[in-house]
């Protein structure tokens, strides 16, 4: 059902739907800017900078080529296969808030050189990057739900527990799904703009 309702539509009679692990969310409860996001398949960074409406910077925190230790199946990527994990922040230049953490999984044998370069790079978030050059996606939203994220936000390096929203969706390039994205949207942020 989550697929194929995300994939063409944003609403949802009764406004319960269950991720892929059969949690239920009632989207109608979200703040609306929140839901949107949940749905939207378009650039979370522009969208950020025009609701908040502040400039919004990608911090790389980390990011790696390493060889996965688990499956992972929404990009047909397996155990020893090599990958470029990649972990960012949204953070609003203004305010210094963080409206979004990222994790993204990508198969850099489907990139080509100069794409793989500016990915490592990591100076723009992804969907920036891929609408700046021009290269075509298609995007599918395969999971979202609720969870308290393990962040290290603060100075002296203790995690702090935030509670997110969070969706992965899929980039396919070239017919191929090449990338796996996590992003996690802080609740108290959206729901204190709704007010």
């Amino acid at each position: 059902m989550l697929k194929e309702h995300f994939r063409s539509r944003g609403f949802i009679e009764g406004g319960i739907v269950r991720n892929i692990n059969e949690d239920a969310m009632d989207m109608e409860a979200l703040p609306p800017f929140l839901r949107t996001l949940l749905v939207t398949d378009g650039t979370v960074t522009k969208s950020l900078e025009a609701f908040f409406w502040e400039s919004i910077k990608v911090e790389k925190r980390w990011q790696e080529e390493f060889i996965l230790t688990m499956d992972l199946p929404f990009i047909q990527a397996k155990v020893d296969d090599l990958t470029l994990k990649r972990e960012v922040i949204l953070r609003g230049v203004s305010t210094n808030d963080i409206y979004a953490y990222a994790t993204s999984y990508l198969r850099t044998e489907l990139l080509d050189e100069n794409i793989k370069a500016q990915m490592i790079e990591g100076k723009i978030g992804i969907g920036e990057l891929l609408r700046e050059i021009g290269l075509e996606t298609y995007r599918e939203i395969v999971d979202f739900g609720r969870e308290v994220f393990q962040a290290y936000n603060r100075l002296d390096g203790e995690p702090e527990y935030v509670e997110t929203i969070y969706r992965t969706y899929i980039i396919h390039i070239g017919g191929k799904p090449a990338m796996q994205i996590t992003e996690r949207f802080p609740i108290r942020l959206f729901q204190n703009k709704a007010k």
